[in-house]
């Protein structure tokens, strides 16, 4: 990878100041939406195996529809930022550069965790959270080796970073046998749960579909066609999945392959959904905003399930579990409290580089009020 001459490459030119600002947007608005899906219910059974009334169908909108789904364009927006990172570092430098900034918050947010539930654990005498003290039960607790690491929603981190050591491969194969790669992909997509190569092989779609749209310097003209055009499934896919939930039929029962196939389509669809949102919020009064958040956004990913889950055993005392007609302020609160939390914890280990090392991926963040923030041209899909 050395050996190609970057600035003959179209890949690495220059990304224009509109879709930096729309890629700004959409890793603040992913992320939020995200929060909404690790808002503990409190109760053992399935949610969704419920009668579906008003709030059951606003849940099911965030969570399975919106919020599992937002990870899709985080990742396509990973895969079209790499490409210029590995022709800029070589595969060297971009594998040290997504230690640094990948699996080194991946293990100190999940020993932050780690500590709290010691702590926890002393207070109450309640352990059921702790990871088992064997080899793989401390590699999956730290690593999602096999399992979800304690801090649940940081194996996206985890599988971002295999995603980057086959960038190198997907780059070669993107460019002489596109169309192989790509139906390869979708194949792993459907058949790769069993490997442990990934957590959700989906991941790595979206990954190398982000690449491919870099690899090809199409304007954010033509990517807003395309996602406009995929935009007119997203809403088949969301009136068959409100279909399935109104009539209570679960995902997890369903047919692996078919099971798989609806929420791929699901996920590219509502990608596209969101990426066609933020061209609206940013010629909206709300851009500002957005964008201001932008340099919060890493933190609060890694850190929301963490307060969601001390926090939530508060909430759910005093409005109830799931089903319960006050869980709704629970349910809404959460994430807003989530993301002040974020914005204060930030600004308050912002003068230690140390801190900043392991919880932010060594970034600094600007004052929250004051100038506006710069553009960011080679922001990534959750962290630079």
């Amino acid at each position: 990878m050395r050996a190609l001459p970057p600035k003959s490459d179209k890949s690495v030119s220059k990304v224009p100041a509109t879709l930096s600002d729309r890629i700004r947007i959409a890793r603040t608005l992913c992320i939020f939406f995200m929060t909404f899906v690790h808002v503990q219910p409190g109760i053992a059974e399935n949610v969704y195996d419920r009668d579906a009334g008003f709030f059951d169908i606003v849940y099911f909108i965030l969570t399975r529809l919106a919020g599992l789904s937002s990870v899709s364009l985080l990742s396509v927006v990973s895969g079209y930022f790499i490409v210029s990172s590995l022709l800029k570092a070589g595969t060297g430098g971009l594998v040290l550069s997504k230690l640094k900034t990948l699996m080194v918050p991946l293990i100190a947010w999940n020993a932050l965790m780690l500590v709290l539930l010691v702590a926890y654990g002393l207070l109450s005498g309640k352990w059921h959270d702790m990871p088992e003290f064997t080899a793989l039960g401390i590699a999956n607790a730290f690593l999602a080796v096999t399992q979800w690491p304690l801090v649940v929603p940081l194996w996206f981190l985890r599988d971002l970073f295999v995603c980057c050591l086959f960038a190198p491969v997907l780059y070669v194969g993107l460019r002489r046998f596109p169309i192989v790669v790509i139906a390869a992909l979708v194949v792993f997509t459907l058949f790769g749960e069993g490997l442990y190569i990934l957590q959700r092989p989906q991941l790595l779609l979206f990954f190398g579909l982000g690449m491919w749209l870099r690899m090809g310097a199409l304007e954010e003209k033509s990517i807003d066609r395309l996602a406009c055009f995929l935009s007119i499934g997203l809403v088949a896919m969301v009136a068959i999945f409100l279909a399935i939930r109104i009539e209570r039929i679960l995902l997890t029962e369903m047919d692996d392959t078919l099971r798989l196939t609806l929420d791929t389509l699901l996920r590219v669809t509502m990608a596209a959904g969101f990426w066609g949102l933020t061209g609206f919020i940013r010629r909206s009064s709300a851009a500002e905003l957005f964008m201001r958040l932008e340099p919060y956004a890493f933190f609060l990913f890694c850190s929301h399930a963490i307060l969601f889950n001390f926090a939530g055993i508060l909430f759910r005392r005093v409005f109830g579990n799931y089903g319960s007609d006050l869980f709704f302020i629970t349910f809404f609160t959460l994430p807003l409290l989530a993301v002040i939390a974020a914005v204060i914890g930030l600004q308050i280990i912002n003068r230690s580089p140390a801190l900043l090392f392991l919880f932010n991926a060594g970034h600094r963040v600007p004052p929250l009020m004051g100038r506006k923030p710069e553009r960011a041209a080679a922001a990534g899909g959750v962290r630079n």
